[in-house]
């Protein structure tokens, strides 16, 4: 675990604390989880480019892992990502908290690190994942939290992709998150715009549904059997357009 833990410092450069590796007391049988998630990408992401949402995640009384993110790839490549998160879990007796995970290529292994930065439940925050001037840098309402170079994970010529996620292990529930405010910034932009997205994946029951234009909540429940299904845009490609 301490080797873990000096290869992600040596990778990351971050503002806040990347925790130790922690090992739960108990472990439950592992059942996987429900995941649900909006694509948001385009073409024309090169050198300049990211995406971000605004998510808020509600007290929760019911104990158990939950998790909303911003997650970010090249879009011929599913096996490599960066990702920031409002986590919850045993750790910190469930109180919501920033996190961070990837995977590099060749690696095959996604890599996860809670941080030392705390978030309040029921209050909106802002993830994002941008590119810029060679750096990866993982974003908290405006502030970049984590850096690395842009190279380890992707190339300019490479097309990217973005997904705005919610899932958890818990079964019979869902997160209760909410998003909304999505917004994508391509090379060409001066500042993030409006995204609006309708591809949405559903996988064990668990999917975004939108209440008002631009606004999605968490529904239905992680059951292991249900199965995983595309809505919206192009639907039949893995919500990637």
């Amino acid at each position: 675990m301490l080797i873990a833990h000096m290869l992600a410092a040596a990778l990351w450069t971050c503002s806040v604390a990347l925790l130790p590796d922690y090992k739960p007391k108990t472990t439950a049988a592992d059942v996987g989880e429900g995941v649900t998630y909006l694509y948001v990408g385009d073409r024309h992401l090169r050198d300049d480019y990211g995406a971000d949402a605004v998510f808020t995640t509600p007290p929760d009384g019911r104990r158990g892992w939950y998790d909303s993110a911003i997650h970010f790839g090249p879009f011929d490549n599913e096996d490599v990502s960066a990702q920031i998160e409002i986590s919850r879990w045993e750790r910190f007796d469930y109180r919501p908290h920033i996190a961070i995970a990837w995977a590099l290529p060749r690696s095959k292994t996604v890599e996860y690190k809670d941080t030392s930065l705390f978030v309040e439940d029921d209050r909106p925050h802002r993830l994002g994942i941008y590119v810029r001037a060679g750096s990866l840098r993982l974003v908290v309402d405006d502030r970049t939290i984590c850096s690395a170079p842009a190279s380890l994970f992707v190339r300019p010529s490479e097309r990217k992709y973005f997904q705005i996620r919610t899932e958890t292990s818990v079964l019979g529930r869902n997160s209760g998150a909410m998003v909304m405010q999505l917004r994508l910034k391509r090379d060409a932009d001066r500042t993030p715009i409006a995204f609006y997205s309708h591809c949405i994946m559903h996988r064990n029951g668990i999917f975004w549904q939108e209440r008002s234009p631009g606004i999605f909540a968490a529904r239905g429940a992680f059951y292991p059997n249900e199965s995983t299904f595309f809505t919206g845009l192009t639907a039949d490609s893995r919500c990637k357009a």
